[in-house]
């Protein structure tokens, strides 16, 4: 096991980032309307989907990069390239607050609160791990539980059409997949790579289901 100093818990986060949904729309080819076609692949709920895909995407890579590149400074917050990196991903979370709250204003400080929240305990497992502390590595788990089910709350209160047991679901889907990848890191295991992109695959169900429920309450089609 790599030479570890503890890592001070630090507000990493990120997750959905609204970038603009494109609509578009093409002539029907049934010549007896005179009304436009929708486009399954350019409509507004497409590109919702597409960029909280992408955006959850970098959530994972970008989380797993933090934490990987804290292991190799020893936990080291102040060290350049992991410093660049928490940066990097807490004003990803501020903006995607900020893009959250174009939709949701009233939802915009509680999204970035609660989202900046959860981050610490990825943080705290992987200190315990590094550290063989597995009382400690129970705990985090047990603080992502109870976060996945606070969440799950706090979505379905501004976005009724989607139940708070799915985005729990989701939210426990994604800290078991993360955590794994980290299991891999503090091990020096190879796996790492392909299990931080696995991670990341699944985010792809999160983002449907969220992109689903916001279309839904939305009425964008």
């Amino acid at each position: 096991m790599r030479k570890f100093t503890a890592i001070a818990a630090f507000g990493i986060a990120a997750a959905l980032t609204l970038t603009g949904c494109s609509a578009a729309t093409g002539t029907s080819t049934d010549a007896s309307s005179d009304k436009p076609a929708t486009s399954t692949v350019d409509s507004d709920g497409s590109g919702l989907r597409a960029a909280l895909q992408a955006a959850l995407y970098d959530h994972v890579y970008l989380a797993a990069a933090a934490i990987h590149q804290a292991l190799q400074d020893g936990g080291d917050l102040t060290k350049p390239r992991t410093a660049a990196a928490v940066a990097a991903l807490d004003a990803n979370s501020v903006a995607v607050s900020k893009l959250v709250g174009s939709v949701y204003p009233d939802a915009e400080k509680p999204f970035l609160d609660s989202w900046r929240s959860h981050i610490p305990f990825f943080v705290n497992y992987t200190v315990a791990e590094a550290t063989g502390d597995q009382a400690g590595m129970d705990k985090a788990k047990s603080d992502l539980g109870a976060y996945a089910k606070s969440f799950g709350e706090l979505i379905n209160s501004v976005i009724p059409t989607l139940p708070a047991d799915a985005v729990q679901g989701q939210l426990e889907m994604h800290a078991s997949t993360l955590l794994a990848a980290i299991d891999a890191d503090v091990k020096g295991d190879p796996s790492y790579y392909s299990l931080v992109q696995a991670a990341a695959a699944h985010m792809q169900m999160t983002a449907d289901a969220l992109a689903g429920g916001i279309a839904a309450d939305k009425g964008i089609k």
